[in-house]
């Protein structure tokens, strides 16, 4: 017989290949007893591991749970599991797939709403996981002369995250946390830009204006100060700029965003 020919190792490597790639069928060494037959005494192994899998994918996505409803949800995550096996030694990262598979999976194509809010969802976990670094205070940041500004580059905090949406997702989300009835999904008139952090192992989000946005996203490309207060021009006269960009900056120190000041 096969497993004659097999060490327990390879016993053990072959049975867990079985189980992680949710065979059908089970291995040859897997038997029959009096009590049940090979396949259905292999399917408690795979059925277990499945529910494991949803079970850590509930752990990243409780409001789209509730969106979707436990049955709708169920049916999904069976889905998921089927065409994005788990490829990572941590259970944690199962999850990372389920936005690009909703938004080529149907019905869930046809409902941008639904990835929207995975997205969302996935973005808070990410902040929350994500290392912490010590940030800035007020002191650092005056203490830069006059001649270095224009040359000033910022490292922000490992835990922040953008995000575009275009529903009132975080709506959808505060409400799920909340244990409040979901309101319905509902499309802004432009995309907005959202931002996502950790403060005190709290985790926070709240819009951008578009001018904000566009400072956090040039900072967070490495691009200066001076680059800055240049692409600001296009909202705000030249004289305002600089205000307006001391004021993000001084918005920023105060939510911890900023860790690390540096010079080109």
């Amino acid at each position: 017989m096969t497993d004659k020919a097999l060490s327990l190792n390879e016993l053990q490597q072959a049975f867990q290949s079985a189980v992680l790639q949710l065979q059908d069928t089970p291995p040859d060494f897997v038997v029959d007893t009096d009590q049940a037959s090979s396949t259905v005494r292999f399917k408690v192994y795979t059925d277990a591991y499945r529910l494991r899998l949803i079970e850590a994918l509930s752990a990243d996505y409780p409001a789209l749970q509730q969106y979707l409803g436990d049955e709708d949800y169920d049916t999904m995550c069976r889905a998921y599991i089927d065409t994005s096996p788990s490829d990572q030694f941590s259970i944690r990262w199962f999850g990372r797939h389920l936005n690009r598979f909703l938004t080529a999976a149907q019905p869930y194509a046809s409902q941008a709403e639904v990835a929207e809010l995975t997205a969302f969802e996935w973005a808070l976990s990410e902040a929350f996981d994500a290392p912490d670094k010590a940030v800035i205070d007020y002191n650092r940041m005056a203490a830069i002369a006059a001649d270095e500004w224009p040359s000033l580059k910022l490292t922000l905090h490992p835990s922040l995250r953008r995000i575009d949406l275009q529903y009132n997702t975080p709506q959808i989300w505060q409400a799920a946390t909340d244990k409040d009835p979901l309101p319905l999904f509902t499309a802004n008139p432009d995309t907005q830009a959202w931002i996502i952090w950790r403060q005190h192992l709290k985790l926070l989000f709240r819009s951008l204006s578009v001018e904000e946005a566009f400072a956090v996203d040039a900072f967070i490309k490495g691009e200066s100060f001076a680059d800055v207060c240049s692409g600001l021009c296009e909202w705000f006269d030249e004289e305002q700029v600089i205000m307006h960009a001391a004021g993000y900056l001084q918005a920023w120190l105060r939510d911890g965003w900023i860790v690390e000041c540096r010079f080109q």
